[in-house]
């Protein structure tokens, strides 16, 4: 009973704290907003989720069902950057050193945790399903309410898939090489593979091999289409698919059935996550300041006897620098003497490289080469292959370069020296975004000197704008939340939806046709000035806090 309470106390605590967040608000936001975007009326410009170049009637069993894709896809990704940090967390507060000194096991540390990141999940989930029931309602294409039909393929889809992540966040935190930014990208490869077998072979899935649960869905939709005389072989599996201005074509669905063997089989997932939890006790090492020193020590390579000395020399150092100054300096009053306005406003474009520095520092050598080869690839291969793969490539790569602006201070602790330095939202502020624009420039040179080169000056006014949107929407979320996986969660989608998939009123790049003739760079550079204006804001308030 004892181990029940402390976990159910751990799970409890966490929960609630991490509910009060801003970013926990901004996700179920999205989230929200991503369902109702999954419903769209008859005459949108867009299928949400089609099969076959088909959609289903908005009946019980199609929202419940497209609902339930928006968890195992959408809510798996951004969910996994909303709940991430909770060991971490604890590590950064230094909560952990308490927690250490207490009898509280690993395993039971970490079932508390795994609980809390499913509670925090599961909350989302809830809204979600209420969701579900007013869009039916709203759209009102099929007005006969099955709650089963809609409730069922949302919860047994999505809450084993959702397990399952909030064990693998635990795992990820607790592993220290995938700790940081490295399991974030390990984690957005996993889901590229994830989130594209369900829809481009849910033949070759079984039970056995899918744990996002939308294969059963997939097959026995297309099998209806077959029946039915559709060549879906003519139509691709796809989200978020422009109509072209054609006539929705609709079919009636009613349904999964699910039976008491096939909800047994999404249950049995359960296993799988309470196994990764077991597997991440292993690695943890219960917030013990020795075993991370240990890991310190071997990644600075250094003779322990030259290290010594270099420590022995500092320790007489500073020895013989305190009794100099003891004896020597006489008790004095001193005056400050304040900056002059020549030395408030000197030397901005120093600031604005050591930003720069600041933001694109700690890359390995690869990851520059990489981008020198992501700019070559944009200059040198058809313009076609450009559009589909090497400018969203582009656009993607430094997202964790973006993630950092605005948070230094947070992270390194430096709020009270960065702060009361001189007009610093004047100075310091510009400067992180001007740093930022800078690193959008290089990574996506490539892109831009293309569109110079054939004389497309739309798709590079475009691209103007998408190196100003991109560094302002880093910096106002950095702002705001004190910390980078925001700006990744929100980034992603945004880029996922609009620079790879090309839905027109996301394609903040101008990579399009469509979207260039459309204006939406225009909004694009509205909603620029919108973030810049918050990230003023925000940083205000934190001066004044």
């Amino acid at each position: 009973m004892r181990i029940v309470l402390s976990v159910y106390h751990l799970m409890r605590a966490d929960f609630l704290e991490r509910v009060r967040r801003y970013s926990f608000l901004i996700v179920l936001g999205v989230t929200v907003y991503a369902g109702y975007a999954m419903v769209p009326p008859i005459d949108a410009l867009y299928n949400a989720f089609v099969v076959g170049g088909q959609r289903g009637v908005y009946n019980s069993a199609w929202v419940g069902t497209v609902f339930g894709v928006v968890v195992s896809t959408l809510l798996v990704l951004i969910g996994f950057y909303l709940i991430r940090n909770a060991v971490n967390r604890d590590y950064e507060t230094r909560v952990g050193q308490i927690i250490a000194t207490t009898p509280i096991r690993k395993p039971v540390y970490v079932f508390g945790k795994w609980l809390s990141n499913l509670a925090v999940l599961t909350s989302i989930l809830v809204i979600l399903t209420v969701m579900a029931l007013i869009m039916q309602i709203v759209r009102a294409e099929d007005t006969n309410i099955d709650l089963w039909a809609l409730i069922a393929p949302i919860w047994f889809i999505g809450f084993p898939t959702l397990a399952i992540v909030s064990a693998v966040a635990v795992l990820f935190e607790t592993l220290p090489l995938l700790r940081r930014g490295i399991g974030q990208a390990v984690y957005l490869c996993l889901f590229t593979w994830y989130i594209a077998q369900p829809f481009l072979s849910p033949e070759t899935l079984v039970p056995s091999n899918d744990f996002s649960g939308i294969s059963r869905t997939m097959v026995d939709i297309r099998e209806l289409l077959e029946s039915k005389g559709v060549d879906i072989n003519q139509g691709t599996t796809d989200l978020f698919e422009p109509t072209g201005g054609r006539e929705v074509v609709r079919f009636v669905w009613d349904g999964l059935v699910w039976t008491a063997d096939i909800i047994l089989e999404r249950l049995m997932w359960f296993g799988l996550a309470v196994a990764i939890v077991l597997a991440a006790a292993l690695p943890f090492d219960r917030f013990d300041p020795a075993r991370r020193h240990l890991r310190l020590r071997k990644r600075r390579k250094k003779p322990k006897r030259k290290r010594r000395k270099q420590e022995t020399d500092f320790e007489a150092t500073l020895l013989v620098t305190n009794e100099l100054v003891s004896s020597h300096v006489p008790n004095v009053d001193v005056q400050l003497t304040p900056l002059d306005e020549k030395s408030m406003h000197g030397r901005f474009w120093n600031m604005v490289l050591t930003e720069f520095l600041l933001i694109a520092r700690g890359r390995k050598w690869w990851w520059y080469m990489v981008t020198v080869g992501l700019i070559i690839a944009n200059l040198a291969s058809p313009l076609e292959v450009c559009r589909r793969w090497l400018i969203p490539a582009a656009w993607i790569w430094p997202i964790f370069l973006w993630s950092s602006m605005g948070n230094y201070e947070k992270r390194y602790q430096t709020q009270q020296i960065v702060f009361s330095t001189a007009r610093l939202v004047r100075r310091q502020l510009p400067a992180i975004w001007l740093a930022g624009v800078l690193v959008t420039v290089i990574a996506t040179s490539g892109n831009g000197l293309r569109w110079l080169f054939v004389g497309q000056w739309n798709h590079l006014g475009a691209w103007a704008v998408g190196i100003l949107f991109v560094p302002s929407l880093a910096l106002t979320l950095g702002v705001w939340t004190n910390g980078g996986r925001l700006f990744e969660m929100v980034y992603f989608i945004v880029w996922y939806l609009g620079a790879f998939k090309a839905v027109k009123f996301l394609n903040y790049i101008g990579s399009t046709e469509a979207s260039v003739r459309s204006g939406i760079p225009l909004y694009y550079l509205g909603i620029t000035v919108l973030l810049i204006l918050f990230a003023v804001i925000g940083r205000k308030r934190q001066i004044h806090k």
